[in-house]
């Protein structure tokens, strides 16, 4: 009971993402950041934008990957606490099942490099080029 729980909590979490990072892609798209002080190099910036792109493929295909393969697997997303289940979207399919397991299990642990990468680019930001990234951001 406590690991379907688990289970159950870290698929809300994942669709919650999910549902966030629509509407704050589109923030991103539609309204631009402040400007850095001092400006960046434009390697530095280009660093920035595709570590951001990154960040978004992740927070949009791992969710979506969970949702796969937990279908697949023939099991429900319920959500915690109630008797709701999300509809389901895909048949039972053992292969497709694995295959999705696979990647979102290697997805997730690449996943805490890309989000070390973008913590410590923004102490490099503070601490070192000591610039607003970190207090924009905040």
């Amino acid at each position: 009971p406590a690991r379907a729980l688990m289970m159950q909590w870290h698929m809300l979490l994942g669709l919650l993402l999910l549902f966030w990072v629509m509407p704050r892609i589109t923030l991103w798209l539609t309204h631009p950041a402040p400007t850095i002080v001092p400006a960046p190099t434009r390697i530095v910036e280009r660093l920035a934008k595709l570590s951001h792109v990154v960040l978004y493929i992740f927070m949009i295909v791992q969710p979506l990957l969970g949702v796969l393969l937990t279908q697949a697997g023939e099991r429900a997303i319920v959500l915690p606490f109630t008797d709701i289940a999300l509809p389901v979207l895909f048949g039972p399919d053992k292969a497709l099942h694995e295959q999705a397991e696979d990647l979102h299990v290697w997805l997730g642990k690449a996943f805490y490099f890309v989000i070390g990468a973008h913590i410590a680019a923004a102490l490099w930001h503070h601490w070192l080029r000591k610039d607003s990234t970190l207090r924009r951001m905040l």
